[in-house]
């Protein structure tokens, strides 16, 4: 049995959902119990059963700083946010008792130990933010041999709003731990069509910036890790699911701004909807992709000239003349095979 004494009055919660981080997580959590701050804050852990030695180094540190971590162990898997009420995001999350949210993924960490407490105090001065977020390293540990990077430029904009994540699909500027939020701007829980879908930073920073705009703090305080393990490695623009999951993720999400910005949503879903002719053509399904490239082609106005042009020379064009050949190649083999059975 673990003990932990946590105080009253905790600020901050740094949640982390952990499953299979043992090559990542102590340098996760040192960067974490090493912050400096002048309020209180808790890391919220959620182990969920992993097969490697991950809780056997939540146990550990744990024990260690039994103040700061509150760990959660989970005899069942939860899996991740799949599906409504259930998964280690969301039951990690429900457990925290902050005013403010910090989501670290465990092969994340920080750099810099004010972090917290330097974007604690943006929080309070700036009362008509919802959330803020700073620079962080991009590290490609994915075999290609690319250099390190900072994910932020330096004319960053310093007040992010709704529109600047409609400007196309797949908008991301924001590490994950690189984001503080309010944590009674999330209510009593996510809504349900959050749950089921695969991407959680985009939604989540959508509703935040609706309620008020999500602050930038041009200091580079963590690192992202990209990896062949990671979750950015696991979605496909040819996976049919996904596809169908991110056209479920936008269209709940234009319902949940009101519709305010539907101009800015419905060419993304045609961007998706151009996606899926692909994935159909693939399949040999040339009519139903045909019918997704001018659904396409109807919500991607006044941009549907880009897009005409894109249907016709990369898949219609090709697309129809496959169909003659194979048309003309089964009439001639059904003649010649008449001739030689006379």
């Amino acid at each position: 049995m673990i003990e932990t004494k946590q105080a009253a009055n905790i600020e901050v919660s740094v949640f982390i959902t952990v499953y299979n981080h043992e090559k990542f997580l102590r340098e996760c959590l040192d960067s974490l119990v090493s912050q400096v701050t002048n309020f209180k804050f808790e890391i919220v852990i959620g182990e969920d059963c992993s097969p490697d030695n991950s809780r056997a180094i939540v146990i550990e540190y744990a024990n260690k700083y039994p103040e700061l971590i509150v760990p959660i162990l989970y005899e069942v898997n939860q899996g991740s946010k799949k599906c409504p009420g259930k998964g280690n995001f969301t039951n990690t999350f429900y457990q925290c008792k902050g005013k403010y949210i910090v989501h670290i993924e465990a092969d994340d960490y920080l750099i810099n130990n004010h972090k917290l407490q330097m974007q604690y105090d943006f929080l309070e001065q700036n009362l008509d933010a919802s959330a803020c977020f700073h620079n962080a390293i991009m590290s490609y540990e994915d075999g290609t041999g690319r250099p390190n990077t900072n994910i932020n430029p330096p004319d960053q904009k310093t007040k992010i709003y709704p529109e600047d994540f409609l400007g196309q699909k797949e908008v991301w500027f924001m590490a994950t731990a690189s984001v503080m939020f309010r944590r009674n701007l999330i209510g009593e829980k996510f809504p349900d069509w959050f749950l089921q879908s695969k991407s959680g930073d985009i939604p989540l920073y959508l509703m935040l910036s609706n309620k008020g705009y999500i602050g930038y703090i041009p200091e580079v305080m963590c690192v992202y890790r990209r990896h062949l393990s990671g979750m950015s490695y696991t979605d496909s623009n040819l996976d049919e699911v996904f596809i169908k999951n991110r056209m479920f993720m936008y269209s709940n999400v234009d319902k949940e701004l009101n519709f305010k910005y539907n101009h800015l949503i419905k060419p993304i879903l045609g961007e998706y909807y151009l996606l899926l002719t692909n994935v159909f053509k693939l399949k040999n399904q040339y009519f139903q992709s045909i019918y997704f490239a001018f659904i396409s082609l109807y919500l991607t106005k006044p941009n549907s000239k880009k897009h005409l042009k894109l249907v016709f020379q990369d898949f219609i064009i090709p697309t129809g003349l496959m169909k003659v050949y194979a048309n003309v190649k089964w009439r001639l083999e059904t003649l010649f095979s008449k001739k030689a059975s006379q």
